[in-house]
């Protein structure tokens, strides 16, 4: 590629993302490439431009643009990935890196977990008379009984994903890949049987069985609305979105004095390496018990 065009090398990473089916990933990616653009002004750029004042740059830049620590450091580190990755057939690279000393540390964040308590609150809502709000407030509790399930998991579950009669809920982790394997308490059944129709394969049809990942996105973006209608219909502060529910989970079964084990294996989680050194010490019955202790409250309230 002539002059090795820095834009077009980061925009074919980007498609090569997509079509893997990261589609997180190469939004991020895209994200990326289109403020490193604006940094520079949309002059042209080859990878011999990269230098660390050019890294340097482009921090304070972000920063000037008010973006939070995780934030650049989200940028940076994907910036560096798609720079190494570029230079991989690249004769001339530098023998020293533009990013050598970049340190990312993370900034700790509010905790986005609410008590079970609210939650409870919400499962005891009658909202039939909004049904799109319903659904919303069904399918966020659905998510903190089972074991804290992402909402991208969630609205992609089909019957496949049960086995052993029904009484098994089975699926890879659209982020990590991860197997998550939990059983179907009484209260995840009465949801599940409430959205239950013939004429989609998923379990909570939300989604068109073609649907895009655009689309997914609006999906999404469309449960968080709903979900903000309920914060403030129960006058709560802050904010209430899908992730909050995941939080809960592993925020109640870390006081109730879950082992982080079980608590790393139910929520499916590939960073935790010395903790899945124990992983298969643990069986489907712990993570049951586990489950019926932080989401039980709320299970009777569902099962009515």
């Amino acid at each position: 590629m002539k002059n090795k065009d820095f834009y077009k090398l980061m925009h074919l990473q980007e498609q090569e993302k997509r079509s893997a089916g990261s589609e997180s990933t190469a939004d991020l990616y895209r994200a990326v490439r289109n403020h490193f653009r604006n940094y520079n002004r949309d002059r042209e750029f080859s990878l011999a431009d990269m230098t660390p004042e050019k890294v340097s740059g482009f921090i304070e830049w972000l920063r000037s643009k008010g973006l939070r620590v995780n934030s650049v450091n989200s940028y940076l580190s994907s910036l560096r990935a798609m720079y190494n990755r570029a230079c991989r057939e690249w004769r001339q690279k530098p023998l020293e890196s533009p990013f050598a000393g970049l340190r990312l540390r993370r900034e700790d964040t509010s905790k986005r977990a609410i008590s079970a308590e609210v939650i409870a609150r919400i499962a005891s809502l009658d909202l039939k008379a909004e049904p799109e709000k319903q659904q919303a407030a069904d399918m966020a509790v659905f998510s903190f009984m089972a074991c804290g399930m992402p909402f991208v998991d969630l609205v992609h579950l089909t019957r496949e994903n049960l086995s052993e009669d029904g009484k098994v809920l089975s699926y890879h982790r659209q982020k990590t890949g991860a197997l998550i394997r939990i059983e179907v308490t009484e209260g995840m059944q009465t949801l599940m049987d409430r959205y239950n129709r013939e004429d989609t394969k998923y379990l909570f049809p939300v989604l068109s069985e073609d649907a895009s990942h655009e689309q997914y996105k609006y999906c999404l973006a469309c449960q968080n609305q709903k979900l903000d209608e309920i914060r403030r219909q129960l006058g709560m502060d802050g904010k209430l979105t899908t992730y909050v529910f995941r939080h809960t989970w592993a925020s109640e079964a870390y006081h109730r004095h879950i082992p982080i084990a079980i608590i790393s294996q139910a929520l499916g989680h590939s960073s935790e390496k010395m903790t899945r050194i124990y992983l298969s010490a643990f069986g489907l019955h712990e993570l049951a018990e586990a489950n019926k202790q932080v989401s039980g409250k709320v299970e009777l309230l569902v099962i009515g």
